[in-house]
């Protein structure tokens, strides 16, 4: 039975995350999201047309996302999503098709072998790439770490790649993974990342995709799983403020007036929403005001767009389930009928993926159908006989935090100086980039520091709870 009540402030993934931990710790989360739905940038509606629930765009998960794999296990949705065993990744490049594979070999071997059937970069581009992943392997990383202060894509030419390893290598698995081009993203998170996705385990890159909509994947079945075990999930409540009673945090004031007493409150909404919620101080100040201020960096967190391009048409296009796609503007294409074992009527959902989608953001929907139904002809023969059914577009604008250099030191800790106050979110400390993974390790952190601080029910945290 759960002895203490907690609010989490924001439905998305890091406040249901934390939801969810905070129960397994024997604690009563109040989840409260001012939107209708549940999954925050990840989320899915129905379309009114086709009456099938479509996400707002395609998300994705690397087996080395341990914490949102097993969050995926604890709400009890581990048949609604699929990971492959290894990295098996077709690219096309002026219509040729080649693929980063990994063999069956042991270990590292195994992912690092996967360059030996790519065709996409020569023999020689390849041994600077392993020099590079080497480079890699041996950097070390840390709290103030140098390598958040200059780019990454200085990083790797001083270390031996050129414009072809770097457009059609590490930019391949830069632009979807960080949301934003390589020229722009700090030398720490680029070595953090591949040091995760390549040069660990070889389930580390094996790519997993929802078999679901999202926000049944993440929203209700983490609804289900709170309510069953006697938490609550309020959806259309805003918050307005927090309040403090002896300089602590005890609840949160809704726009409405209603008021949720807690002890403790996790904010898991984004960094650019999280100070306006601070209350005032005795004498009129804020917590996040003054020159040893704690809250104030996170205001300086940029985001970053994502474009997904929603084509329908009435057969079959793409035989593969995804594919990327070099010097294109379509970078990446998903098969999402196949992805979801969908029966489209004979008919295929396609969605384009555009990441960094700076470009693309403030174009109109009419532009983007010329483009890209027009860039689909071209890349695959199959849609030039083929007819679109429907055509939509989602835009993201602030879909991701942006890892340029200067980031690390504005990610807060979970556990902030004011007491009775955490902190969610995939942009705050957590060791990853803006993904379901840091999100899920967000709320994780968040409920383990609420349940050091005030107590816990009588569950072992250990045990975990289904």
């Amino acid at each position: 039975m759960a002895t203490r009540q907690v609010v989490v402030i924001g439905g998305g993934i890091a406040g249901l995350a934390a939801g969810v931990r905070l129960v397994q710790l024997g604690i009563k989360p109040i989840v409260v999201e001012k939107r209708p739905f549940l999954g925050g940038r990840a989320y899915s509606f129905i379309d009114s047309e086709t009456g099938i629930e479509i996400d707002n765009g395609q998300h994705v998960f690397v087996g080395a996302c341990d914490q949102f794999l097993q969050y995926i296990k604890d709400i009890g949705a581990w048949d609604q999503v699929r990971l492959e065993e290894r990295l098996a990744l077709p690219v096309l490049k002026n219509g040729r098709l080649s693929w980063l594979r990994a063999r069956k070999l042991p270990g590292l071997l195994a992912n690092l072998s996967a360059l030996l059937g790519y065709r996409h970069v020569g023999i020689r581009g390849k041994l600077w790439i392993l020099w590079g992943l080497l480079s890699i392997r041996l950097t070390r990383l840390g709290p103030g770490s140098p390598h958040d202060n200059f780019l990454f894509e200085d990083w790797l030419r001083d270390h031996g790649q050129n414009d072809e390893t770097i457009r059609n290598f590490w930019n391949l698995i830069i632009l979807p993974s960080l949301n934003d081009d390589i020229s722009v993203v700090s030398a720490y998170t680029g070595i953090m990342l591949f040091k995760i996705a390549l040069l660990g385990s070889v389930g580390n890159p094996a790519m997993g995709v929802p078999l679901v909509g999202l926000s049944t994947l993440a929203g209700e079945n983490t609804r289900n799983f709170i309510e069953r075990h006697g938490g609550e999930i309020r959806t259309g409540v805003d918050v307005a403020s927090l309040k403090i009673d002896d300089a602590r945090i005890s609840g949160v004031f809704a726009a409405s007036g209603e008021f949720i007493e807690a002890e403790a409150v996790v904010s898991a909404v984004p960094a650019t929403s999280l100070t306006p919620l601070l209350p005032l101080l005795p004498g009129g100040t804020s917590e996040s005001s003054g020159p040893d201020d704690f809250f104030t960096p996170a205001e300086t967190i940029k985001t970053a767009p994502i474009v997904a391009v929603h084509i329908w048409y009435d057969r079959p296009v793409l035989r593969q389930k995804y594919m990327a796609v070099l010097d294109s503007p379509l970078q990446w294409v998903f098969n999402d009928t196949d992805l979801k074992s969908r029966d489209d009527g004979g008919g295929q959902h396609i969605v384009i993926s555009l990441s960094g989608a700076w470009e693309w953001k403030d174009r109109s929907k009419q532009e983007l159908h010329q483009i890209f139904t027009t860039e689909m002809a071209r890349i695959f023969p199959d849609t030039q006989t083929a007819t679109i059914t429907k055509f939509t577009v989602v835009k993201m604008l602030e879909a991701t935090f942006r890892a340029v250099p200067g980031t690390q030191e504005a990610r807060l800790s979970q556990r902030t100086p004011l007491p009775g106050l955490y902190l969610a979110g995939d942009w705050t400390d957590t060791g990853w980039p803006s993904t379901m993974e840091s999100a899920v390790r967000s709320g994780n952190l968040a409920a383990e520091y609420v349940a050091a601080d005030i107590g816990t029910g009588n569950r072992n945290p250990s045990e975990g709870i289904s």
